[in-house]
């Protein structure tokens, strides 16, 4: 028999290598779980639950699972109670919209051009006196709000003039006439660029007139004026620019903007959001010779009246234009009536065209109801017209109502003419909703 050999066989060596090398790669394994924690520091008992359950997993391939937390929250009881509605009632209408009403008195262009310049400058003084030239319609220009445009921009350097270029002189015959506010929304007003507008508004401010139109020096296409307790706007837009106009205007373009649609509707809301009752808008368009009114100025006037303007006041053509009331939806969905006049002619002008020398003044009673809607009590118009006649040599100038009594001085040949011009002007508003003031 052999004897048995002591010692290990190498096979169990090569069984225990094993052994130690799946132990330890536990324990590596176990300490990346366990965040870390060292080999060295493992004690015998661990080493042991690591391999235990490592061999329990052998043959088994092992998947990472996922633990997720499921956490209830219990919110606390509200302690302060939920705020009361507070209880809104219907303010009465009369509380929401007093009803207020206001006078209107308009004219229209008023030029004060060379000649007539030329007539009332005094060359030994080297002073310019308008006034008798304006004070025989002073009496009529008597209104809350008395309104004109003024076409020519205000020389403040000198006394330089020309016919479309005024001296300061004539703000105080604007004022001396009783008009308390000028539409500067004209074609000419920044042909003296920036610098031109500015002394002009400079110089109609310090005669305590209102200006819209330009936004130069406080003033701006929006002007809005307190009468008898309620906020009126006044809007002035052009819709033609001369050449040294628009020159200026792409140099600065917030100056002034031409008449359009968008512009027109935002400036009306605006408006009526800053607490405008009645909204009156100056437009300058047309043709300077126009005759009849544009399909175009028809659009126009629609269109401002169902953006919610009241009062459509229209200038630049030199003659009297219709007059009618238009009926439409405005922006609220009701019912709205809107006035416009699509040219209210010329007040004062050297020209002696035949229509150019008959104009009129509009005098409007407008009441607000307690919905807050504009009524037309009453629109009247004054026929006037421009007397020229030569004395002592020199020309003068008179602005005068047609419809009364003519003036001493007048001869049998201007008297003719004067009836003339009334009847061109009565002829015109024959089917207007102005009626002559007698």
């Amino acid at each position: 028999m052999r004897k048995k050999r002591r010692g290990l066989s190498l096979g169990s060596i090569l069984t225990i290598c094993l052994t130690v090398a799946v132990i330890a790669g536990c324990a590596f394994l176990f300490s990346r779980i366990r965040g870390g924690i060292s080999n060295a520091s493992m004690d015998a008992k661990r080493m042991i639950g690591a391999v235990h359950s490592f061999m329990q997993g052998a043959g088994t391939e092992s998947q990472p699972s996922l633990t997720v937390r499921t956490v209830t929250v219990t919110l606390a009881p509200v302690t302060q109670p939920p705020a009361t509605p507070v209880p809104v009632t219907p303010a009465p209408a009369q509380d929401l919209y007093q009803p207020f009403s206001f006078t209107l008195t308009a004219g229209g262009l008023i030029s004060f051009q060379s000649e007539i310049s030329d007539s009332v400058y005094d060359k030994t003084e080297k002073t310019l006196d308008y006034q008798p030239v304006v004070q025989l319609i002073r009496s009529k220009i008597n209104s809350d709000v008395n309104l004109a445009t003024l076409p020519q921009t205000i020389n403040t350097a000198d006394r330089k003039y020309s016919d479309v270029i005024a001296p300061a002189e004539a703000a105080a015959a604007l004022q001396s006439m009783g008009f308390d506010q000028i539409a500067l929304g004209t074609e000419h007003i920044l042909d003296q660029g920036q610098q031109g507008a500015e002394d002009t508004v400079s110089v109609l401010q310090s005669r305590s007139l209102g200006c819209v139109g330009i936004n130069v020096s406080g003033a701006s296409r929006i002007r809005l004026v307190q009468v008898n307790g309620s906020l009126i706007a006044i809007l002035s837009y052009t819709d033609v620019l001369t050449s040294k106009s628009k020159n200026a205007l792409a140099k600065q373009n917030s100056l002034l903007s031409l008449y359009d649609e968008d512009t027109a509707r935002a400036d009306i809301q605006s408006a009526r959001n800053a607490g405008a009752r009645c909204v009156i808008v100056c437009m300058y368009w047309g043709r300077q010779d126009a005759v009849s009114v544009t399909t175009a100025q028809k659009k126009n006037a629609l269109d401002l009246a169902e953006m919610g303007a009241d009062v459509i006041l229209g200038t630049r053509p030199s003659r009297v234009l219709p007059m009618e009331l238009i009926y439409c939806t405005g922006p609220d969905g009701e019912t709205h009536t809107a006035f416009v006049a699509y040219s209210l002619g010329t007040l004062l002008t050297e020209s002696r065209e035949a229509f150019d020398i008959c104009g009129l003044l509009l005098h409007m009673r407008l009441r607000s109801d307690e919905r807050g809607m504009m009524h037309f009590e009453s629109i009247e118009y004054t026929p006037t017209y421009i007397w020229r006649q030569s004395m002592e040599g020199k020309i003068r100038y008179r602005l005068i109502c047609s419809n009364e009594p003519p003036p001493e001085g007048m001869s049998v040949n201007q008297r003719g003419v004067l009836e003339r011009s009334l009847a061109r002007i009565q002829s015109i508003m024959e089917n207007s909703p102005a009626k002559e003031r007698k």
